[in-house]
């Protein structure tokens, strides 16, 4: 189908040897299924394609003060945050507050050791809790807490997890290989698939794709329809992070980063092929976002998305997870958040002047990934030297 996205992304191509480098040329377009309308973050890293981005401007820009704060035992997963509740995946609960007051509504411990949840998301009024125990997937009612159905997974805890918003597929993997497409309403079990290695990550691509990375250094492109295999292709290490985009951008639809890099743009309808190649590493998850991709390994980096050249970096940062709203990249450090203009200031190259919008200092160490709703970044941190872990919601001062 040709559609508005692939417009734009085609239309990029053609202009981008004139404005490589130029100011002011980052372009707003979704990269997902639909233009989204929605203020809040219901998947850990925001979509399907894991593209953590959302192309409304539902962040802090100029200036952040406290919304909330509160303790928690530790961060484990990537909080979401949907219909006015944050839920925040912590080490022995998942917790669900108020977005606005952070006061608790309800929290899931499960049935008996820790919980340590490695994965939540929001979908149609339900949330969706990946624990390293059995049973290894939850479903409960995301307003209430309640249990409404359990998945268990040969035995063993699921570790990655993604759904299709559009299209209701939802799909898990375990660290035996298996991958399942459940129904998201009633848990029943549609198709299995074993494959080589544990499933670290997963992306959704174009129709009927479905992208997995896994610990032994594989990407796979399955049929979401069937699990029937398309291809297979082995990369250098484990998979730590996977992005898609609707579409191609001078061949590249796919983004891969192996654990210690590099990172590599391919085309996932050709075998996955690489278009480029980076040395940019210790990437956890990517913003895929305009003609950019953005990742946060040793320092915030803004790659061209057909060519996979490094435009400009900011400062330096901690393997957690970036997001982006609008025109403003999020990012952490060892103790502090950090919103970027995402074209990246004013200047040529990787000279850059005004680039940071605004930083704030927290408590502890950032962790596992930001989210950015309902005008806030909800972010979770561990305990380090005479700090404790906290989450935090922080707004417009």
């Amino acid at each position: 189908m040709y559609t508005r996205r692939r417009f734009l992304i085609g239309a990029g191509a053609v202009g981008l040897t004139s404005v490589a480098g130029c100011l002011g040329d980052f372009e707003i377009y979704y990269t997902g299924q639909e233009q989204p309308q929605t203020k809040w973050w219901p998947q850990p890293q925001f979509d399907g394609l894991a593209t953590s981005y959302n192309p409304k401007q539902v962040g802090p820009r100029t200036g952040v003060s406290e919304r909330w704060t509160l303790d928690i035992s530790g961060p484990a997963a990537r909080p979401v945050v949907a219909d006015g509740l944050a839920f925040l995946p912590t080490i022995d609960a998942v917790r669900a507050v108020d977005a606005r007051t952070g006061k608790e509504q309800w929290r899931e411990s499960g049935d008996g050791p820790p919980l340590w949840p490695q994965a939540v998301l929001w979908n149609d009024g339900r949330l969706y809790v990946a624990q390293t125990q059995s049973p290894g997937l939850i479903a409960l009612d995301a307003a209430t807490g309640k249990r409404q159905w359990q998945f268990d997974a040969d035995q063993s805890g699921i570790s990655a997890l993604v759904i299709d918003s559009e299209s209701s597929e939802l799909f898990a993997g375990d660290d035996k290989g298996n991958i399942y497409k459940l129904d998201p309403v009633t848990g029943e079990q549609r198709w299995h698939h074993q494959f080589f290695g544990p499933i670290s990550t997963f992306a959704i691509g174009a129709r009927p794709f479905l992208l997995v990375g896994t610990e032994g250094g594989e990407v796979y492109a399955v049929s979401r329809i069937d699990g029937r295999g398309y291809w297979r292709r082995k990369f250098p290490g484990q998979i730590s992070a996977l992005a898609t985009m609707d579409g191609s951008y001078n061949g590249a639809g796919a983004f891969v980063s192996v654990f210690g890099g590099p990172t590599f743009g391919i085309n996932p309808d050709q075998t996955g092929t690489s278009v480029w190649e980076t040395d940019v590493s210790g990437v956890e998850s990517f913003v895929v976002a305009g003609r950019r991709v953005f990742a946060a390994g040793q320092r915030l980096v803004s790659l061209d998305l057909g060519s996979g050249k490094q435009q400009w970096s900011g400062g330096k940062t901690s393997q957690c997870g970036p997001a982006a709203a609008g025109e403003t990249v999020y990012a952490a450090s060892e103790s502090k958040v950090s919103a970027y203009k995402s074209g990246g200031g004013t200047g040529i190259g990787n000279v850059r002047l005004a680039t940071k919008r605004w930083s704030y200092s927290v408590e502890g160490r950032p962790q596992q990934g930001l989210a950015v709703a309902d005008g806030a970044v909800f972010v979770l941190t561990e305990k380090s030297e005479n700090t404790t872990p906290k989450a935090y919601a922080l707004e417009e001062a």
